[in-house]
């Protein structure tokens, strides 16, 4: 993991940026943190007990989550910008995670609480976030009721 510049041009390209205002776009670059982690690099591991979000700005990214009642892990893989990760300290709870780059991508971490102020603040990225949960939480159910 090593931490990069943020790129405003291709930020604003990334689903979960690209309805943002270039000042909106100008103030998530100065306050989140950008990494670049290459292919097999852990981005998370299952024993992480901070919880920001990960934000997926260019590359892949492969997810595992362990339900304790199943045997295999959820598998996820993704290229899909604005893909994102993590912040929902509850699904943790339920199913802890990792996630591992699978392609040499460029991640943005988000600290819980600056997402509740980018929130706060009127960004326009509630709908992404609530898509990433139901989208999750399904993934997860279905995997649960596919082990009964």
């Amino acid at each position: 993991m090593i931490p990069t510049a943020i790129n405003l041009a291709k930020l604003s390209k990334a689903p979960f940026f690209s309805t943002l205002s270039q000042e909106q776009l100008e103030q998530v670059a100065q306050e989140a943190q950008e990494y670049s982690f290459d292919a097999g690099e852990i981005i998370r591991s299952t024993d992480e007990t901070n919880n920001p979000f990960w934000i997926l700005l260019y590359g892949s990214w492969s997810m595992k989550r362990y339900l304790n009642s199943t045997q295999k892990p959820v598998v996820y893989e993704t290229g899909r910008l604005g893909s994102w990760h993590g912040g929902i300290s509850l699904i943790d709870t339920i199913a802890t995670a990792e996630i591992k780059a699978t392609s040499h991508s460029y991640i943005m971490r988000v600290p819980q609480d600056l997402m509740a102020k980018w929130i706060r603040d009127g960004f326009p990225i509630q709908e992404h976030l609530l898509k990433g949960i139901a989208f999750g939480g399904k993934l997860l159910l279905d995997h649960f009721y596919s082990k009964k």
